[in-house]
């Protein structure tokens, strides 16, 4: 395993670690929602961030339907975390999302890190 994939290895299993620590200190604080809020609006807005700081290094762009598909689907976490923090509503249809981005987040990323130590590849970019 080349240094930068176990690197890569090392950072989803941190960003794992975090979301699980999140998770027990919101049940047992009783502020998971406003914490898996906070988890799933710095997520969002890093996925948007790195996809912008791509699209703008290559010279010809190709937007696949994946690329919107998941676009659109941080632009709504973004969007509904946001709405909860400006209007300080914690309604259950808001923190029933919350919880559903949060475990969305969770699942990629254990499945990225189940692919990374699957496959073995040549280069990761």
């Amino acid at each position: 395993m080349s240094k930068s994939d176990q690197w890569i290895n090392i950072t989803v299993v941190v960003f794992i670690l975090l979301h699980l620590s999140i998770w027990v200190v919101g049940l047992l604080t009783n502020k998971l929602s406003y914490l898996t809020a906070c988890l799933n609006l710095v997520a969002g807005i890093s996925i948007i961030v790195y996809w912008v700081q791509k699209q703008l290094r290559i010279d010809q762009h190709y937007i696949e339907l994946r690329e919107i598909i998941v676009l659109c689907f941080e632009l709504l976490v973004v969007g509904c975390t946001l709405y909860s923090f400006i209007t300080r509503q914690w309604d259950n249809g808001i923190r029933i999302a919350q919880y559903i981005f949060f475990g969305i987040h969770l699942a990629a990323l254990l499945l990225f890190l189940i692919f990374m130590l699957t496959f073995k590849m040549n280069k990761l970019i």
